[in-house]
């Protein structure tokens, strides 16, 4: 078990040859387990072409996050690498996420597949979509090719619906060329194949599997597949926000600039 402590992670390959080197923080030695605790990923100041994701479990190795923020990436963080040798390495390989935000990134609020398995608890995903962070399509949490995510007393939160007139067409261009490129021509009599990235807070694509629990969404838009008919109501919602945005903030005052 290696064990991430009180960290500011602003760079890709800051921490050294233990980890990819065009990541925030990337774990990929098979078979190892990851603790990270306290730390702030934020690539914000990074050009988006100059990182791959903020953060990345894959290769077989599984993590655990506790009091995390992980910001500022055009791909916020990638579960399973999608390469077909190590598929068989990463299946059932788990990563939690507990107490933590995911916010102000482009897409992957993460994206899980071969066959990897993600929990989020308490957590706050925020914002993906971001104009700034945009590369070629954007989605929230997202479930394909045998991954799994459970959000558990989750909050999906959009500060806003409009995005770049630009954003928009290419967003939900690239959706359906991915659609058709991977599901056939069947996908174009889908509804779900021309949702703006915007709207995806949890959704499942093929062999895919999510589901919500007593989460919550600021905006009837924003869809949560997987979801019983309890959801968090609003006050809970916003008392969750309030403490992780506490913790975020006394991190920030604590950790080495």
């Amino acid at each position: 078990m290696t064990t991430i402590k009180h960290k500011r992670i602003t760079r890709p390959g800051q921490l050294g040859d233990e980890f990819t080197g065009d990541d925030g923080l990337g774990m990929y030695r098979e078979g190892k387990a990851y603790t990270v605790e306290d730390c702030i990923i934020d690539l914000s100041d990074c050009d988006i072409d100059d990182v791959d994701e903020a953060g990345a479990v894959t290769w077989g190795a599984s993590a655990t996050f506790r009091r995390c923020v992980i910001r500022g990436a055009g791909k916020l963080f990638l579960c399973g690498s999608g390469d077909e040798h190590k598929r068989d390495a990463e299946r059932d390989k788990r990563v939690q996420f507990f107490d933590c935000i995911l916010e102000d990134g482009g897409r992957r609020f993460p994206e899980v597949q071969d066959g990897m398995h993600v929990q989020m608890k308490n957590c706050l995903i925020r914002n993906w979509g971001l104009p700034s962070r945009f590369d070629t399509r954007s989605f929230g949490a997202w479930a394909h090719k045998g991954g799994r995510i459970e959000a558990v007393d989750c909050v999906f939160w959009q500060d806003k619906f409009l995005r770049p007139v630009g954003q928009f067409v290419t967003d939900i261009a690239n959706h359906i060329g991915w659609a058709v490129s991977n599901y056939g021509i069947a996908s174009l009599f889908r509804g779900t194949t021309y949702l703006p990235g915007v709207c995806r807070g949890l959704m499942a694509g093929k062999d895919g599997e999510v589901s919500a629990v007593n989460c919550y969404r600021n905006h009837r838009w924003i869809r949560l597949e997987g979801r019983g008919s309890a959801m968090m109501d609003e006050t809970d919602a916003k008392i969750m926000i309030v403490n992780l945005q506490t913790m975020a903030a006394e991190l920030d005052g604590r950790l080495p600039k």
